[in-house]
């Protein structure tokens, strides 16, 4: 687990969880909840859903209200304004159980009941909290973020969304017209993650742009701190180091996307 290189969030404003159940129901979608981990912030003026890479699996708990990992302690900073402007609510979404162990495809993320799941956790919180839904997925994460897109737009659903962020993405992550919603790509500028390069996102950053209706930034993480690991599942592509580069050019989008 990475080190925690932002400072603590105050103690006394604790996240919740919520279960959130499946809006659909069939064969291929499970009947078990999503647990969700959810920051409010202070006068806010959007809310991040955060899909994660890897196996999307968090292993969180009923009646957990933090997290120790550095990303997702960057993510609750959004929420703080003792570290940010604090002008974000912020929302970890797990999977029930690792989607496509082993696989090195994760092709769990354009699942029927994966998509569902995300569309469950966008619907439970503008219900709410009435604020626009940004969706936000990392490394993997970025597959479900494509994915969802797709799915949202043949389910007429897509205009629900605020915003994207498609942070450190996979090579394979593909956004595809119409789209009329801002996107942030962001990516660490020294990723060595094969699976996530960074020629890769630029490149679907030049097509977005000459379709996406809406504003469409490139923001690179430069800061970061050298450590020791497997490099699709720590250091620069986790912005170890750079958590508080990273919170800013995601609040500084968010709260303004304007070209």
């Amino acid at each position: 687990m990475l080190a925690l290189s932002l400072a603590a969030s105050d103690p006394t404003v604790a996240g919740e969880t919520f279960a959130i159940e499946p809006i659909e129901k069939g064969f291929t979608i499970r009947d078990q909840p999503s647990l969700s981990l959810y920051w409010q912030g202070q006068q806010p003026k959007a809310l991040l859903i955060f899909i994660p890479g890897g196996a999307g699996y968090i292993g969180l708990r009923s009646g957990q209200t933090g997290h120790r990992y550095a990303f997702f302690r960057m993510l609750e900073s959004l929420s703080d304004p003792k570290l940010t402007q604090g002008r974000m609510d912020v929302a970890l979404l797990d999977s029930p159980a690792p989607m496509s162990p082993g696989q090195w495809f994760p092709s769990a993320r354009g699942a029927k009941d994966h998509l569902v799941r995300i569309a469950s956790a966008v619907r439970f919180y503008k219900e709410k909290t009435g604020l626009p839904i940004w969706l936000m997925g990392h490394s993997n994460g970025g597959i479900s973020l494509t994915e969802y897109v797709k799915y949202a737009r043949d389910q007429g659903t897509l205009a629900q969304l605020g915003g994207l962020i498609m942070s450190g993405g996979r090579n394979e992550s593909d956004l595809t017209a119409p789209l009329g919603i801002p996107v942030l790509f962001l990516h660490h500028s020294e990723d060595g993650c094969s699976f996530t390069k960074t020629s890769a996102s630029l490149a679907l950053f030049e097509r977005v742009k000459t379709f996406n209706t809406a504003p469409t930034r490139y923001n690179f993480v430069t800061e970061s701190v050298n450590i020791m690991g497997e490099p699709c599942e720590s250091g620069r592509h986790m912005y170890h180091g750079g958590e508080k580069q990273a919170a800013q050019l995601i609040q500084d989008f968010v709260l303004n996307p304007a070209p």
